[in-house]
Order: structure tokens, then sequence, then C-alpha cells
């Protein structure tokens, strides 16, 4: 199979998670795969953040999926496809959950909040709760409700032992981003990797050819994954670039 499209989530994946230092060796892979597919980076970071790294991988000509998928940017660093919630709804999601957990947050144009205003779009709210039983306690109670939502479920960042409930409109997700991407450039499922690391990277690999997963990666990652790369400390990106790429 020669693949066309390379989808990578950045923290956790090509940097430390909430770090910018991309290493040489990332860097010059990233330089050798953009001779034989087209790459994107897909990713919860907001584009003020992710400019960051698209601009050390020389990747400021290409599409980039933003808040977990909510948004995409298009080559000419413009939002050219967005969905957010609105505030009447993120209200109401949090007044449902409240029971089960123990904090939240407020994705509003790349920045973290604990409130909104009644004229924000939201792109995607963070409850935090303290198990695997609250988590799913906050998704029956969502699923109760009308509408439909993009719903994952991860780790804590901080605390291995707490999960975070992600919840943003029903076609805001790295999936939903990255299948926008491909209509976009006449990309096939078939011909597109995706890396990453975490749940919120799950909803992507349904739109991958190849679905890989960083050594790094929670546990649900790793039960889908075809292919297990080193972790991030290990550059695994680069090896799943001369496995899959260049070879």
């Amino acid at each position: 199979m020669r693949y066309r499209f390379l989808a990578l989530d950045i923290d956790g994946t090509l940097v430390r998670p909430h770090e910018n230092e991309v290493r040489a060796k990332v860097i010059n892979a990233i330089e050798k795969a953009k001779e034989f597919l087209q790459i994107s980076l897909i990713s919860a970071r907001s584009w003020k953040d992710q400019e960051i790294i698209v601009k050390k991988l020389g990747l400021e000509n290409s599409y980039h999926a933003i808040e977990n998928g909510a948004k995409v940017v298009n080559p000419q660093g413009e939002i050219e496809n967005s969905n957010t919630l609105t505030k009447h709804e993120s209200d109401q999601i949090i007044d449902l959950a409240r029971d089960f957990m123990l904090d939240f947050g407020i994705c509003i144009n790349g920045e973290w909040l604990s409130e909104s205003k009644s004229s924000d779009e939201i792109s995607t709210l963070s409850l935090i709760s303290e198990n695997l039983t609250s988590a799913e306690e906050i998704i029956t109670v969502i699923e109760k409700l009308p509408e439909q939502y993009s719903i994952t479920v991860g780790d804590h960042w901080s605390n291995s032992e707490w999960k975070v409930t992600l919840v943003s409109s029903r076609n805001a997700s790295k999936g939903k981003g990255l299948e926008y991407i491909q209509n976009r450039l006449g990309i096939k499922i078939s011909e597109t990797i995706v890396v990453g690391d975490g749940a919120s990277d799950i909803p992507a690999m349904q739109y991958a050819g190849l679905k890989v997963a960083m050594g790094n990666s929670e546990k649900v990652m790793l039960d889908i994954a075809d292919y297990t790369a080193p972790s991030v400390e290990d550059d695994g990106v680069v090896k799943v670039i001369e496995k899959f790429v260049i070879n």
C-alpha cells in the first residue's frame, strides 16, 4: 500500500505533552515524509499553540484540525470549518453532569476557562471525574438529551485514577476534522495513516487505513492499533515514517 496522507497528533506523539520542543530527528523525518505524502496535525490545541509546531515542521501549506477537531484551518491559516456548542448546551451538560464530576473546563477560542458568556462559541467541555464509573454516569445523562454529541473518555493528564470526559458538537472530533480534510484533499481512508496516543485520538482512527499508537499510549489506543511505535521519548514518529512512508 502506498499511503498518501499522514495525520499526526501533537502532545504525546510529536512532542512531550504540553511542550513545544520538537527534536531534530522528528523534524528531519517529517521533511523527508513530505516528499511522499501530505501531512496534517490533528490536535486538541488552539491554533495559536498548534501553529508553533506547524511552523517548526514546515507544514504551513497544509490543512490542520484544531481544538479537538472542532475547527479546521486551511493552508492560508484561516478557520475554514467550525462546529461548536452554544452556551445553553454547555450549561445544560454541566448541570446534568455536576453530581458525577470533580471539576470542569470550557474551551473557548483555544483557552480553557471556568465560565462562558452568552456570545461564546464553545469548542469542547472537559468534565473531570474521579473514576471510570463516574465518567460512564456522565455519558449516560448526556445521551438522554435530544441532541447528540461527540464524547470521548480518557485518562487525566496528572492523576492516573481520574478520568476526563470530552464533550463537543456531534460534528466536532478529531475524526470529523480528519474526515473534512480527507474530503478536501480527495484522500481515501485506505490511503491514510493516523498516529496518536490518547482516547481523543480514537475517533480519528475510524478514518485510518493504518492505525498507529505510540508506545506511551493509553491502553484503549494500544488495543485498537494496527502497529505500536516506540514512545514519544524515543521519537516513535520517526520509526513510523521510516517503516510505512519512506520504505
